[in-house]
C-alpha cells in the first residue's frame, strides 16, 4: 500500500488546482479565440494583413490551425455567446470538446430554452462518453410513454467479459427468446 505524506498530499493538491487553473484558462482562451477569428473573419481583416482569403490566414505558418479547427471556435461563440447569451468564463469551465458534442445536438434539435439549460448542465457534469451514451439512450426513448433505464453493464473481474444488468420485466419477450437460444448454442 502507498504510503502518502502530509507535503505529497499538499503538494498533489496543489498540483490539481493549478491544473483545474489551467484548464479554465485554455477555455477562456478557445472562447476569446474565437471571438477574434470571428472578427478578423467578419471584418475582413485578413485582407489588411495580405492574406486572400480566411482559410490562408487561418492554415498559414504562423497560426497553423487546420479550417475547421478555427471555425469550431468561431461556432461556438456565436452560438453560445452571442445566440444564447452565456457567458465566457461558464463556457470556459465546460471545456471545447463538451461545448462542440453538445453543438452537434443543438443544431440538428433547435432545443428550447429549458431543454438548453437542462443539456448545458448535462455536459457540465458529465464525462464526454457518459453524455454522448446519455443523449443516445434519450433517443431510443422518444414516443414511448414509460422511460425505462437504460441497461447496465460492466467487466467481470474474474474472466474480463460483459455482465449486462436489466431488469427481465423491462425486455421485450422476443429479445428473451432469442437471448435463451443464444445462451443454449454458447453453452454447447
Amino acid at each position: 500500500m502507498l504510503k502518502i505524506t502530509s507535503k505529497q498530499g499538499e503538494t498533489a493538491f496543489k498540483t490539481h488546482q493549478n491544473i483545474l487553473t489551467l484548464k479554465k484558462e485554455m477555455g477562456m482562451a478557445f472562447v476569446k479565440l474565437g471571438m477574434l477569428l470571428k472578427q478578423v473573419r467578419d471584418e475582413n481583416y485578413f485582407e489588411v494583413l495580405g492574406y486572400n482569403n480566411f482559410t490562408s490566414y487561418v492554415i498559414n505558418s504562423e497560426l497553423g490551425f487546420s479550417r475547421r479547427t478555427a471555425y469550431n471556435y468561431i461556432e461556438i461563440y456565436e452560438w453560445y455567446v452571442e445566440k444564447f447569451k452565456y457567458d465566457m468564463e461558464y463556457l470556459a469551465e465546460i471545456g471545447q470538446d463538451k461545448l462542440m458534442r453538445l453543438l452537434l445536438i443543438i443544431k440538428k434539435e433547435s432545443p428550447g430554452k429549458e431543454k438548453l439549460e437542462s443539456l448545458m448542465g448535462e455536459v457540465r457534469e458529465l464525462r464526454p462518453v457518459d453524455f454522448a451514451k446519455k443523449y443516445k439512450d434519450d433517443k431510443k426513448q422518444i414516443s414511448h410513454e414509460d422511460y425505462l433505464a437504460p441497461p447496465e453493464y460492466f467487466r467481470c473481474k474474474e474472466c474480463g467479459k460483459w455482465k449486462i444488468v436489466v431488469p427481465v420485466n423491462d425486455c421485450c419477450p422476443d429479445w428473451i427468446v432469442n437471448f435463451r437460444k443464444a445462451t443454449k448454442k454458447a453453452e454447447k
